[in-house]
């Protein structure tokens, strides 16, 4: 196992300036005053739907309305895009794409009505997410790009990340001289914020019937109504200025990453997905095998994999690992951040030797320690946990660790057991 080292140097987002006035004319004897900081948030809210008591069907239909449209459109010809987006889980045949509202994550969050559960949408774009990952393969646990549709009872939300925020924290091991990757991530802000929008204003998209070929469409009301909306651009959850991305969080490190070898060489797109295949496995997807699979995980965790089967990113196959328990306590804090999950594990060959197949997961303390930084204080301060909550949430990031180490080192035996990890460089 090894903390995947960084590279401190240069960070992309350059547009993060300080910025103020001090004008002050010779005869002023006024202090000058305090220049403002600009700051980036990891959380974007994108629009609000005033809709009262949601159910769980409202804010299910909400959300596959929006993955109808990423999925039935050509974003090249009607958007001008460059590349096309897809929902990860969609399957791709000779006539298109296709998903089920099971590629749709429902994650437990706060203040839904009647039981009712977020849904998180997850955009992939084949030629983005191949330039993060020709950055560095582990970069891979950093993707896709998440949107969240949920509910506090009063109305209906839909948040994303902050693309800008997630290349800034994340990738802060890259040089990037010229802008490219900075502006890339800014494209991406654009590009899954003007498709939100369209598919809440689209009537034309129809329905696809899954349950048949490619192209059978369906006409379906609640797919081809247009739903009002008030646009928002409100940023959530932690501000962070330049000057700490740059002299603390450029000293963390978002990646954990495992590295097995076991004499042989490894073929990209097939034993990335098999290994990907034994975590998933090891894991279960109910909830419930978690327990028979994996001994020793904690007590309730109910882990289990989000998808049956790995998401295929360029270079890299994803898993979804998911803990109904864990995950409650992340929304306890608040539903801005139920973008920052699932917890990603990601499986792939070395691209520089591939005698090693590795294993890159997002590290539990950086994303507690960063992406829900404050976040803790704010919900005790606001008398929604208790002194002893806030004990638990202090060792919440190990407990997760550990178990997310278990389910690898499980997955391992059942694997490959001729797999040796490598010692740290």
């Amino acid at each position: 196992m090894k903390l995947q080292k960084k590279l401190l140097g240069s960070i992309a987002l350059s547009a993060l300036l300080l910025v103020g006035f001090t004008g002050c004319g010779e005869d002023s004897t006024n202090a000058a005053p305090a220049m403002a900081v600009e700051t980036i948030s990891p959380y974007t809210r994108v629009a609000v739907l005033s809709q009262a008591n949601a159910t769980d069907a409202d804010i299910q239909a909400v959300a596959d309305k929006i993955a109808h449209y990423v999925t039935l459109t050509d974003e090249v010809t009607a958007h001008n895009f460059p590349a096309q987006w897809v929902i990860a889980g969609a399957n791709k045949g000779a006539g298109g794409e296709t998903y089920t509202t099971e590629d749709l994550l429902p994650i437990p969050s706060a203040g839904t009505a009647a039981g009712g559960k977020s849904r998180i949408v997850e955009f992939c774009n084949g030629t983005y997410a191949t330039m993060a990952t020709n950055t560095g393969r582990f970069h891979g646990s950093a993707l896709p790009c998440e949107v969240s549709v949920h509910s506090d009872g009063t109305n209906i939300y839909i948040d994303m990340l902050n693309a800008d925020a997630i290349f800034s924290l994340f990738f802060t091991d890259i040089s990037d001289p010229t802008g490219a990757l900075k502006d890339v991530a800014s494209a991406v802000n654009l590009e899954i914020r003007e498709l939100v929008l369209a598919a809440l204003d689209d009537t034309t998209v129809s329905l696809i019937d899954t349950s048949n070929a490619y192209g059978n469409v369906l006409s379906a009301a609640t797919i081809t109504t247009a739903i009002p909306y008030t646009e928002s651009t409100l940023a959530m959850g932690p501000k962070f200025t330049q000057t700490q991305i740059d002299n603390e969080i450029a000293l963390k490190n978002p990646y954990i990453v495992f590295e097995y070898s076991n004499g042989n060489t490894f073929v990209t797109g097939v034993d990335d997905k098999a290994f990907g295949e034994a975590i998933i496995a090891a894991m279960g997807t109910n909830g419930i095998d978690i327990y028979t699979n994996v001994p020793g995980v904690s007590a309730g965790s109910g882990w289990k994999s989000a998808r049956p089967d790995t998401l295929a990113i360029p270079g890299v196959r994803v898993i979804e690992a998911c803990s109904g328990k864990y995950a409650t306590l992340a929304t306890k804090l608040g539903n801005e951040y139920l973008t920052a999950l699932p917890c990603e594990i990601t499986v792939f060959v070395d691209e520089t030797d591939n005698t090693k197949l590795s294993v890159s997961i997002l590290s539990p303390n950086f994303m507690f320690g960063t992406m829900f930084q404050g976040a803790v204080e704010a919900a005790y301060e606001a008398g929604d946990i208790n002194s002893t909550q806030v004990i638990e949430y202090s060792t919440l990031a190990d407990v997760v660790f550990a178990d997310l180490r278990l389910i690898v080192d499980q997955a391992v035996k059942n694997y490959d057991p001729s797999l040796t990890l490598n010692p740290l460089p």
